[in-house]
């Protein structure tokens, strides 16, 4: 559908009486909270962030900064250097016998 449409449902949702109610629900889990530890997950598509609460709870995000499209314009030559590395890593290992 695209961006627009997508953005568009996103308006509609949080401006419903359903979406405030998931909204405050979020905003319910987190304020006031500590946060004692934070985790990072490969996703395949993106980095997540794993937010570990004082009370237990857990708390999964995702950031636009941490999608693999995004990392790939930012960081291109570090993805490059990283690479190049790999390869002569590979290149020195032993074949079995």
């Amino acid at each position: 559908m695209g961006e627009i449409c997508d953005m568009r449902d996103l308006e509609r949702f949080s401006r419903s009486p359903e979406g405030q109610a998931c909204l405050a629900e979020t905003r319910r889990l987190l304020e006031g909270r500590t946060i004692h530890k934070v985790t990072f997950s490969n996703e395949v598509n993106y980095i997540a962030t794993t937010l570990e609460l004082d009370n237990g709870e857990s708390f999964f995000i995702v950031q636009p900064s941490l999608e693999v499209g995004f990392i790939r314009e930012e960081f291109e030559e570090v993805l490059e250097r990283e690479h190049d590395l790999e390869e002569r890593n590979f290149e020195r290992e032993p074949t079995p016998p």
